[in-house]
């Protein structure tokens, strides 16, 4: 039928394309059929192959904050995208607290005076699995894909309306950058990363391919019957690969500023592995997109009192350990969480935070910070320590709420922390306990509940840590 021609599922009416590099369009068509897409002065011409789909590549395109259509033609055929706009596209990926909306998030209100935004576009994906890598995701019942962010719509679909982390970063990117910006919310509510990591990035660490074993033998049986992966649909049954397979594939081959990634609740006991998990996500997002420096900024586990205080501590270093790469980071959220709910309301500072370090590394914006004090050195002596900090603009060390700096502790080697007596002199701190004749380990806010307060001229807290670190 010759109305199959269709573009695909993340091109509609109102979509971002992204800015400054070569552009895919894709969809779907007759075989062998010759398509034409047009935009912005350009025209590209592709063939659609024997699965029935079609790629045509524009050339890199300036921001424009002016829509115009983008169209695709195929003998008689003519379909159009309106009012299309060239800037930023950003994934934002994660499980209950990168979907946690703005409709059940704190500064709602003031959240709903930044809404009306017509140079910030949202596109929410719907949850859901497969056992395949779909073509295509299901849309929002009566709703369009891309949509102009309003007040309504923030609050609209989703749970409590789109995601309140995604939408306050990508407000600020549009106050500070003055250009398009496309949020794609992807996230899957109490899901394991291990269903956003495909069967192609499952190599290397053995719980990865203990997963990528599971997804081929359930493919193997699926010669046989239907797949045994298709009725796992519940947060708590996804099948590894399964919410890539049906959140994240359809979306490709879309090109993409960054990702960010807001996640970890649930394997928080199971830590081991999640370092390696999570680079390989990166490294899939990296490879899919064919962007391999495509940045990768993930939000911090806030504190919560999961059971033992040690589980979270474990993944809060597996995080750490897996966003040390030069295309990737961590936000801190230590002292944004609530230890009695899991699903803590302050996501218009983590949006921020995420949005800041974007912007100081993406943007190149060094007069923003990116974080607040990371630790650069560290030189034990007898009964002390020296910490050396890069801060932002090189500024002093000092206290979010200019008393003593919380949270240091030593150790020596029988592993016993005691409190320490911090003195901050410019990027330093000095730190001395009597308890601790030799120390070798340090500490900074790492227990759960121990809201860090240093930070330097860019008002930002220092994550927590414990150094040397511990081997995720």
């Amino acid at each position: 039928m010759r109305s199959t021609l269709r573009f695909g599922d993340a091109c509609s009416d109102h979509m971002v394309l992204q800015r400054g590099v070569p552009l895919p369009v894709w969809g779907f068509g007759l075989p062998g059929d010759e398509v034409r897409v047009t935009f912005a002065g350009q025209e590209a011409a592709a063939r659609v192959d024997r699965a029935g789909r079609w790629t045509a590549q524009l050339a890199p395109l300036e921001a424009n904050a002016h829509g115009q259509p983008l169209t695709v033609r195929s003998g008689a055929l003519r379909l159009q995208c309106r009012d299309v706009l060239v800037g930023d596209v950003w994934l934002c990926a994660g499980q209950s607290n990168m979907e946690l909306g703005v409709g059940s998030a704190d500064h709602r209100d003031h959240a709903l005076t930044l809404a009306d935004n017509p140079l910030l576009r949202l596109l929410l994906v719907q949850k859901s699995s497969a056992p395949t890598a779909q073509a295509h995701f299901p849309p929002a019942a009566g709703e369009p894909r891309w949509a102009v962010c309003t007040p309504r719509r923030v609050q609209h679909g989703g749970w409590g309306g789109f995601s309140a982390a995604a939408f306050h970063f990508g407000a600020r990117l549009v106050r500070e950058l003055g250009v398009p910006v496309g949020l794609i919310q992807a996230a899957y509510g109490g899901s394991r990363i291990a269903p956003f990591i495909p069967l192609s990035a499952k190599r290397g660490h053995p719980a990865l391919q203990a997963d990528a074993q599971e997804i081929r033998a359930a493919d193997q049986a699926a010669r046989n019957g239907p797949h045994p992966f298709t009725p796992f649909d519940a947060w708590n049954t996804l099948k590894p690969g399964t919410a890539w397979n049906a959140m994240i594939a359809p979306l490709l081959p879309l090109a993409l500023r960054g990702a960010l990634w807001y996640q970890g609740e649930s394997d928080v006991g199971d830590a081991g592995p999640y370092a390696a998990r999570l680079r390989a996500l990166m490294t899939a997002l990296r490879r899919a997109t064919r962007h391999p420096h495509l940045p990768v900024y993930a939000a911090q586990l806030a504190p919560y009192r999961y059971g033992r205080d040690e589980d979270l501590l474990d993944l809060w270093a597996a995080q750490q350990a897996a966003t040390r790469g030069t295309h990737s980071g961590l936000v801190c959220t230590a002292d944004l969480g609530d230890l009695n709910d899991i699903h803590p309301r302050r996501k218009a500072e983590v949006g921020e935070r995420l949005a800041g370090l974007a912007l100081h590394r993406e943007y190149r914006r060094s007069d923003l910070p990116a974080t607040g004090p990371e630790l650069r050195a560290v030189r034990f002596g007898p009964g002390r320590a020296t910490l050396t900090f890069r801060t932002h603009a090189d500024s002093p060390l000092r206290t979010l709420d200019g008393g003593a700096a919380r949270g240091f502790a030593l150790a020596g080697p029988d592993g016993t922390f005691h409190p320490a007596t911090p003195t901050l002199r410019g990027p330093r701190v000095h730190l001395h306990s009597p308890d601790v004749p030799a120390p070798t380990l340090v500490r900074h806010a790492w227990q759960v509940g121990a809201e860090p307060n240093l930070t330097d001229a860019g008002g930002l807290p220092g994550l927590p840590f414990l150094h040397p670190p511990a081997r995720p």
